[in-house]
């Protein structure tokens, strides 16, 4: 066997895959096992929307590494699929999903909890630890053997949508923090852990799923922030990193005439970002996987036969989302005929792969799907809805009330008028209205909603209330207050219910709306557009709780809360 070889299996018996002989031994024996294409497959991750057996055939074909499923699926539908799938394998398959928690990324037939921008606002890791539990236990009963989450970025940018609600917070001894307890959380649940996006999101406003984005921090700010949290991550043994399609061009500049890629080329390209920096500097022996290759952030690189094997070539060990599976693997082979992608690295990527597999016990167990007689405990528990409803309650935050209009009681608010929106989506597709005002009226208060276009009858209503649910997404090119949307197309969007009464506004979602209206008076943030979030935020507005919550971003986005309190007099 070759040396480099070998000195990488050894390194499989250190963090984070810790094999012992007997996985050391079955990695070695299915790696000697593969051939050429076998192995080109293992580095393939397709995304799998159809479900069925053909389907699935139609993907395992190609001795695929692994597959990616959307979360939102009916549970028979996932647990049948990782099953069969798993029996139509030669190598155990990376079952793989993106368990976020958002309102569109939480398993359909399981715990809608928090996101990480609510969990960061209770200012209590347990949440996060608790997060990464509901995660892995729902996920392995669902079909599922690592998730890409958490989301390890910051949300320093208040203008980026991609990001936002996703990140846990702008402070980075608190991302540290969060990102620890659910690490801790998933693996002692039994899934694989990951951390993204490498070198870290949240400083441009951009979205990688439409251009390249740019890390644009000095090295030392950098090193202080993004270079801590990955590397604590790394010290604490995560076993993967998604590199994403975000350059770090200060990188690029410390190295000067030693730098291989322009500062211009994102990580899931870049060999200095991945070998040199990650590898080298923070020490990462775990599995890299590119971001989802489909993005423009990735395809404005360069014409996808070239780019495809260098993305193999310059560090990442999984390419994520073949836009054609087929084409993409005849890419990855060409490249190896014409030397583009080395035969070293490709063996590199693979054993990486087998070692994670054997780190998870697919070797021994091929990545059977728990029985049905464990549902009750690991799918949609109790236990699971108590620690959501908790985290809810510490979440919510008061952001400002400067008219003292809080508590509301019925006998002196009993009348709302709300303004929000009645067709909500996102940009894959439609959602559930919340159930905000059906809590209202079950409080005690008359809701009416306000319809865009309707006019404002002040002497029919006590107070005004505004409530929007967009949380932070890929895709999603704007977050905004909405005003056109609620109050009809200009100029009726110049229109607020301020000028009329005193007026609540709720976020379930984006935390910086304030940037838009200084002047609104009393403002909440609560982050998610849950249903324990909501009750928990209709409990809160009516001093049933206390407005636990602490701001992990400043609401204020820059600006001094100076406005006068002078909208309403009363």
């Amino acid at each position: 066997m070759a040396n480099d070889v070998t000195t990488l299996l050894g390194k499989l018996r250190e963090k984070p895959f810790y094999l012992d002989t007997a996985g050391l031994a079955w990695v070695e024996e299915t790696f000697l096992s593969l051939s050429k294409e076998e192995k080109v497959g293992q580095i393939l991750l397709p995304v799998s929307r159809d479900l069925s057996e053909p389907a699935l055939d139609g993907l395992l074909a190609h001795n695929v590494g692994g597959l990616h499923r959307m979360i939102r699926r009916e549970e028979g539908d996932l647990r049948r699929s990782a099953q069969y799938a798993q029996s139509r394998t030669k190598v155990p398959l990376l079952m793989a999903g993106d368990i976020e928690f958002s309102e569109k990324s939480s398993p359909a037939a399981g715990t809608a909890f928090p996101n990480q921008m609510a969990v960061g606002a209770t200012g209590d890791a347990i949440h996060a630890h608790r997060m990464g539990t509901i995660a892995a236990r729902e996920g392995s009963y669902l079909g599922f053997n690592i998730s890409w989450t958490p989301v390890g970025d910051l949300a320093i940018n208040f203008r980026s949508s991609v990001v936002n609600t996703r990140a846990f917070s702008d402070d980075a001894d608190a991302v540290n923090s969060y990102v620890r307890a659910y690490h801790e959380g998933v693996r002692a649940a039994g899934l694989a852990t990951c951390l993204k996006h490498w070198p870290g999101d949240g400083v441009d406003e951009r979205d990688q799923h439409f251009v390249t984005t740019d890390n644009t921090m000095d090295m030392g700010c950098w090193r202080n922030s993004f270079g801590r949290i990955f590397a604590e991550a790394v010290a604490n043994g995560v076993q993967t990193i998604m590199a994403g399609h975000i350059t770090l061009p200060a990188y690029a500049a410390e190295l000067g005439a030693r730098a291989s890629c322009k500062g211009s080329v994102p990580a899931s390209l870049n060999r200095d970002l991945n070998v040199g920096l990650l590898r080298g500097e923070l020490g990462f022996n775990g599995l890299i996987v590119s971001d989802a290759t489909g993005m423009v952030g990735f395809g404005s690189q360069g014409k996808r036969n070239k780019i495809v094997p260098l993305c193999i070539e310059n560090g990442c060990d999984v390419l994520l989302f073949p836009t054609n599976l087929a084409d993409d693997f005849r890419f990855l082979m060409a490249g190896l005929d014409d030397g583009t992608l080395s035969h070293n690295r490709l063996d590199e990527a693979v054993l990486r792969i087998l070692g994670l597999k054997a780190s998870l016990g697919l070797h021994l167990d091929c990545g059977a799907v728990p029985d049905e007689e464990w549902k009750a405990n690991l799918l949609a528990s109790g236990q699971h809805a108590a620690w959501a409803e908790e985290a809810a309650r510490d979440a919510v935050t008061l952001v400002k009330d400067t008219q003292h209009i809080l508590p509301l009681k019925p006998e002196r608010h009993r009348r709302i008028l709300l303004s929000w929106l009645e067709n909500r989506a996102t940009p894959s597709g439609p959602m559930p209205q919340l159930q905000f005002d059906r809590l209202l009226r079950e409080a005690g208060f008359e809701v009416t909603i306000l319809r865009p276009g309707g006019e404002v009858e002040p002497t029919r209503y006590d107070i005004g209330m505004y409530v929007l649910a967009d949380e932070g997404m890929s895709a999603r090119e704007h977050l905004g207050p909405r005003w056109g949307d609620l109050h009809g197309p200009f100029p009726a969007s110049m229109e607020r219910l301020w000028y009329y009464l005193p007026t609540i506004y709720v976020s379930f979602g984006s935390p910086f709306l304030l940037y838009h209206m200084p002047e609104c008076e009393t403002f909440v943030n609560a982050y998610s557009p849950i249903l324990s979030i909501q009750r928990a935020a209709v409990a809160a507005l009516t001093g049933e709780i206390p407005f636990s919550g602490k701001s992990p971003v400043d609401p204020f986005c820059g600006l001094a809360d100076t406005f006068p309190s002078q909208i309403w007099s009363g």
